[in-house]
């Protein structure tokens, strides 16, 4: 009854995803799935073209102003002037419309100031942009690679459940020629109850990881992979890797220096809100003072004027304010520099230590499945003999099962351990990698 149960709650456990036919994937299709849909690249993306329509305001500044204003009096009562004999009306225009341009010649230099900023800020969106895509691209690698290590551990763990199922018959059957005992029978049944629960965990583990890569490839839906194969660890590749900040580049990290860039130069704009500024204003207007048609085109006359205008702030507030968020949004952008800065290293050797671990474990548990499958030949060959039980055999067969999982373990921690270092990084390792390092 027991082992019936098992079984129904796996066939449920599996069929709603089974059932669904998941969409599959190769690792560059998901990775280029992911590139297209996810909300993160996309959010980057439209960041980095509003740092470039930014740009073009701040290029702006150099060029002058156009604007057309028109205007069309509806009711309206004229100025008078009053002399001891007569009264005149001075008559304005009912109609008239005006092109007017002005061009800023000098501001302190401020509009150059902000021209920079902006395009300190247009490049940190660049390089934001492309380090979003580089992190997408290795979360992408490293869903893809969960779920491959999940049904390899899954395959492990249904070879497992089928193994004990038959030692189980084989045990029952011994039991009725007298050879085995019910001692025999029970101890094979509980392993077979912690068969039958981890193989229900490596199936939930292949569901978690299908929803998980759905989720990095931007989809609502579980996603499945194509038949794929975890990375062999390369020690010898990462023990090579040194940490040295002078030649270090990161694109996160260079983001935020040009952030800080940018902010340090905004600081220095809004500081000379205080020094006049100097404009080339003209217009050119069109006016009808005679009657009260708006398109009684015979009666508009032309006026025009140009000239220097001169503008000082004495008094401004709101500039002052803007400096000072300025100054204080410098200083955020450093001390997150900062802080990078220093986290950076660290993350670089913990991972690499973790890498070199994990590779070392696995040289191991490959030894340790060499040793496995020679012990499980040699029980059955000692249980044919009459020399071993099947307590003997059951018990080789679970270290081999345990092997290959913790072969397929320590390899998604590699997988994992250089995903991260990666990161560190800010680039892919590669065989020239600790070359330029």
């Amino acid at each position: 009854m027991t082992i019936r149960f098992f079984a129904l709650a796996a066939l449920f456990e599996i069929l709603p995803f089974s059932a669904m036919a998941l969409p599959t994937y190769t690792l560059d299709q998901a990775i280029s799935t992911a590139s297209q849909s996810s909300p993160a690249l996309q959010k980057a993306e439209a960041q980095q073209s509003e740092m470039h329509w930014k740009r073009v305001e701040g290029f702006s500044t150099f060029l002058p102003a156009l604007s057309v204003v028109g205007s069309h009096d509806l009711i309206y009562r004229f100025q008078e002037i009053t002399f001891p004999t007569s009264t005149f009306t001075l008559l304005a225009p009912l109609s008239a419309g005006t092109l007017q341009a002005k061009w800023l010649l000098f501001d302190g230099l401020a509009n150059v100031d902000r021209f920079r900023s902006t395009s300190y800020l247009s490049r940190a969106a660049d390089a934001n942009y492309n380090w979003t895509r580089f992190q997408l691209e290795e979360e992408v690698t490293l869903a893809f690679e969960h779920e491959v290590a999940a049904k390899k551990l899954a395959n492990v763990a249904d070879e497992n459940l089928k193994t004990i199922q038959n030692h189980l018959d084989q045990v029952k059957a011994l039991k009725g020629g007298g050879v085995a005992t019910t001692y025999d029978v029970l101890r094979v049944e509980a392993q077979l109850s912690e068969a039958q629960a981890e193989y229900l965990q490596s199936q939930d583990n292949i569901q978690l990881m299908q929803e998980r890569l759905g989720q990095v490839l931007g989809n609502p839906e579980p996603a499945d992979t194509a038949n794929g194969e975890l990375e062999t660890p390369r020690p010898e590749l990462i023990r090579k890797l040194e940490f040295r900040s002078q030649t270090h580049h990161r694109l996160d990290l260079e983001s935020l220096q040009d952030q800080v860039y940018a902010s340090d130069l905004g600081q220095s704009a809004n500081n000379r809100y205080w020094i006049p500024k100097v404009s080339l204003a003209g217009d050119y207007t069109m006016y009808n003072n005679q009657t009260e048609a708006i398109n009684d085109w015979q009666k508009y006359r032309a006026s025009w004027t140009l000239g220097l205008y001169v503008s000082w702030d004495i008094f401004a507030p709101a500039s002052f304010a803007q400096a000072k968020q300025e100054t204080y949004k410098s200083i955020q952008n450093q001390k997150s520099l900062n802080q990078a800065n220093l986290q950076a290293p660290v993350d670089f050797a913990f991972w690499k230590k973790r890498y070199l671990y994990s590779a070392t474990l696995y040289i191991a548990k490959k030894a340790d499945l060499e040793r496995a499958t020679e012990t499980v030949r040699l029980a059955n060959a000692g249980f044919k003999a009459g020399v071993r039980t099947t307590t003997d055999v059951i018990d080789a067969e679970l270290d081999l099962f345990r092997a290959r999982a913790g072969v397929v373990t320590s390899q998604m921690d590699c997988v994992e351990a250089k995903s991260k270092l990666e990161l560190a990084l800010g680039e892919k390792i590669s065989e020239t990698t600790g070359e330029k390092l």
